[in-house]
C-alpha cells in the first residue's frame, strides 16, 4: 500500500514545472534515496526506479526527462555471465558531486553503475549494466541462439552483468552506449554516438568509436 502511495505522489509531482517543481521534488527525493547530498536539481519527466539503491552526492542536475534505474536484478533461474571488475555492488547507482544528467539519457544499474565526480552523461547517452546476449558466454559448446526479448522464457534468455565505473572528470558523448563491464577511466572523454564494450581506456584521453 505504501508504495503505491509513493507512485502516485511521484506521478503527481513528476511535471510540476520550474523553481517550484525543482524544490518539490527535491523535498521528496531526499527522503527517498539510500542518500542524498545538497542542491539536487531534478527536472520535469525524470523517472526513477528503486530509488533505495540510488546515492547522490552534491550539486548534481538530473535533466529533462532522464530515466535513472537501480535494484539488483533476480539471478533466479538465469544463465548470466559477470563481466569486468566488481567495484560495487550490483543494483546500485552511486552519483558523485558535480555531475549533470542530460535530457532524455538513460542509467540503468542492475549490475551496479558509479559516476564519478564532475562527469556530464549527455543528451540521448545510454549506460546499461545489464544485457542480453545471443550466446552463452559460460559454455562455448551451447550452440543455441538466446533471444534478446526479456518477455522470452528465462530458459531463452542469456544475460550480461557488470559493474560500470566513470572516472572523475570524464565526459558521455552525445548519444553514446556504455556496456555492461565498462571503465571509462578519469579525464576520458567519449565522443559523440560512440559504443564502449569493456575496452581498455588511457586516462586523459579521447575515444570515439566512430573512427
Amino acid at each position: 500500500m505504501i508504495e503505491h502511495i509513493k507512485k502516485l505522489i511521484e506521478s503527481l509531482i513528476r511535471y510540476i514545472g520550474g523553481s517550484v517543481g525543482r524544490k518539490v521534488r527535491f523535498l521528496y527525493y531526499r527522503n527517498q534515496f539510500k542518500s542524498c547530498g545538497k542542491n539536487i536539481a531534478i527536472d520535469e519527466g525524470v523517472f526513477f526506479e528503486n530509488l533505495k539503491y540510488m546515492s547522490f552526492g552534491d550539486n548534481i542536475w538530473v535533466d529533462k526527462n532522464a530515466i535513472l534505474i537501480a535494484g539488483p536484478f533476480n539471478t533466479e533461474d538465469r544463465k548470466f555471465f559477470e563481466k569486468g571488475i566488481k567495484e560495487i555492488e550490483w543494483g546500485d547507482l552511486i552519483i558523485s558531486t558535480g555531475v549533470h544528467v542530460a535530457p532524455f539519457s538513460l542509467v540503468q544499474a542492475h549490475g551496479g553503475v558509479k559516476i564519478g565526480k564532475n562527469v556530464t552523461i549527455a543528451s540521448g547517452s545510454k549506460i546499461y549494466s545489464l544485457s542480453h546476449h545471443y550466446k552463452n558466454l559460460n559454455s562455448p559448446e551451447d550452440k543455441k541462439r538466446y533471444s534478446f526479448s526479456t518477455m522470452a522464457n528465462k530458459e531463452d534468455q542469456f544475460l550480461i552483468v557488470g559493474n560500470v565505473i566513470v572516472g572523475d572528470n570524464a565526459a558521455i558523448g552525445l548519444n553514446s552506449v556504455v556496456l555492461p563491464g565498462s571503465r571509462i577511466p578519469e579525464g576520458t572523454w567519449i565522443g559523440v554516438q560512440s559504443v564502449v564494450n569493456n575496452k581498455v581506456l588511457q586516462s586523459n584521453s579521447v575515444y570515439s568509436s566512430l573512427k
